[in-house]
């Protein structure tokens, strides 16, 4: 496999498909899979017609996080390694948070270290019944990358991040919903169907107002109530200036299904 098949990216009826694709590598991180993924970012900011972003992964692990086995080879540039490595994949991460377009991650195996950043970028995460989460970094003698530091004191509260960070729990499936990382846990035999169904739904959806809702809830916890407020104004007239707004609002009052025309 070459280093750009590491990820793949199928668009189809507005879903946009984000796969990991080295099942035999674990999907673990190196450099070429960290630019395997910005090719594949890049390639998606350029598809006018995607409404939906589903991310899942091939084979038993969604990803075991940094590859090991490559940080070994270099651990006499270490350092510069890493900067060079986590600044381009946190580029990456940082576009897929900023998408216009709801993100659904399904994970069907163990999700670790600075891979679990691509958990934090959706707006519904699908578990697998068998699956573990864990940071791992201490155990490594570092901090930690993928966002995680600021998505986890958001999604679970400071002494539940600082058990998962510092303590290293791992999580399964279960305390994954429990601890509100996962929204929904699915047997695993049913795991790609129903990310499927449920990227399909959203992609059908109103999507210029789902994106609109996806902006308002990142800018929540640093917004104080009058600036939510005045977001929430503008968010709603850029709404109501949609196709959308008005086939949904018509099609209320008749009663009848919304077909939304997205983006």
């Amino acid at each position: 496999m070459s280093a750009a098949e590491r990820v793949r990216l199928d668009v189809d009826q507005g879903l946009a498909h984000l796969r990991l694709a080295w099942p035999d590598g674990h999907n673990a991180i190196d450099p070429a899979m960290v630019d395997a993924l910005a090719a594949a970012v890049q390639r998606l900011e350029l598809q006018d017609a995607v409404r939906a972003l589903l991310i899942s992964a091939d084979g038993d692990a969604f990803s075991v996080g940094g590859d090991l086995g490559h940080f070994a080879g270099h651990r006499d540039e270490l350092a510069i390694e890493l900067e060079s490595m986590i600044g381009a994949y946190h580029a990456t991460l940082a576009t897929l948070g900023e998408l216009n377009v709801p993100v659904v991650c399904a994970v069907q195996g163990p999700a670790a270290g600075g891979a679990l950043g691509l958990l934090w970028v959706a707006d519904i995460v699908l578990v697998a019944d068998t699956v573990k989460l864990a940071a791992g970094f201490p155990r490594l003698a570092l901090s930690g990358d993928g966002g995680s530091s600021w998505a986890l004191p958001r999604l679970v509260g400071l002494r539940r991040a600082q058990q998962f960070l510092i303590g290293g729990r791992v999580l399964d499936a279960a305390e994954a919903l429990a601890w509100g990382i996962a929204s929904e846990v699915v047997p695993a035999a049913e795991l790609a169907e129903r990310a499927l169904t449920e990227g399909r739904r959203l992609a059908d959806g109103p999507t210029v107002a789902l994106g609109q809702v996806r902006a308002l809830l990142a800018a929540a916890e640093t917004s104080t109530w009058r600036e939510q407020l005045t977001a929430e104004h503008a968010a709603m007239a850029r709404c109501g200036a949609s196709a959308d707004a008005r086939e949904g609002v018509v099609a209320f009052s008749e009663r009848r299904t919304p077909q939304f025309a997205g983006r």
